[in-house]
């Protein structure tokens, strides 16, 4: 009987790479899929730790920290809080030094010139009452924060569940979507919800009523 040549004709070959080439396509979107929520749950966490370091800092001082507005990476003010009263004019970022916290997300990259842009650096909006001066049990919202889902119904409200402080990150994106891609200093409102394709922003703020608590626990009140 005639030995057969060994190796793969041209047409095993083929199969073969065609079967490679669906297996490495199968595994790169789980991949993806994974270093995104990788990604969100980091971001995620270091919202809940900024949380947390603004109610420790309002502890400490009795407010909440202004915003930071210089651009310059170089000045030596660069994340720290503006000092007060807090300008409601423009778009503030989170003051990272001064909370001792992450610049950005997990998005983000630092900043070298102060025309860099600020995609993946936390946005941050603080009400006046709460940032100017010492925060006490009848203390009310004044800058009209309010957040809505994204089918427009309110999350908070100025009666209930007040926002006196908003840290938003932009997402895999880098974009703000939604509701957070305008500004408004007079009716400012943001937007959180599950991501879609439309919308990646991740959000946090803290209640008037949770704050005000906190406060009356730690003997601030």
């Amino acid at each position: 009987m005639p030995c057969r040549a060994a190796g793969f004709t041209l047409a095993e070959l083929a199969v073969v790479l065609v079967i490679l080439a669906l297996l490495t396509g199968s595994m790169l979107v789980p991949l993806g899929a994974r270093m995104e929520a990788r990604d969100r749950q980091r971001t995620a966490d270091m919202l809940r730790d900024i949380e947390q370091a603004l109610t420790g800092f309002a502890i400490v001082h009795g407010r909440l920290p202004c915003p930071s507005t210089e651009p310059d990476p170089a000045s030596p003010r660069y994340g720290l809080e503006d000092a007060a009263p807090c300008s409601t004019a423009v778009e503030g970022r989170l003051p990272w030094r001064t909370l001792g916290m992450p610049a950005h997300d997990a998005w983000g990259t630092p900043r070298s010139h102060a025309g860099d842009g600020w995609a993946g650096h936390w946005r941050y909006r603080v009400d006046a009452a709460f940032a100017t001066g010492t925060i006490g049990a009848d203390t009310t919202p004044v800058s009209n924060l309010q957040i809505r889902a994204d089918d427009g119904s309110a999350i908070t409200t100025l009666s209930n569940s007040q926002a006196v402080a908003i840290v938003l990150s932009t997402g895999p994106n880098r974009q703000a979507d939604g509701r957070n891609a305008t500004y408004s200093a007079a009716a400012p409102i943001y937007e959180a919800g599950d991501p879609s394709a439309g919308f990646d922003d991740l959000l946090v703020w803290i209640g008037r009523p949770l704050l005000v608590a906190r406060l009356a626990q730690a003997g601030r009140l």
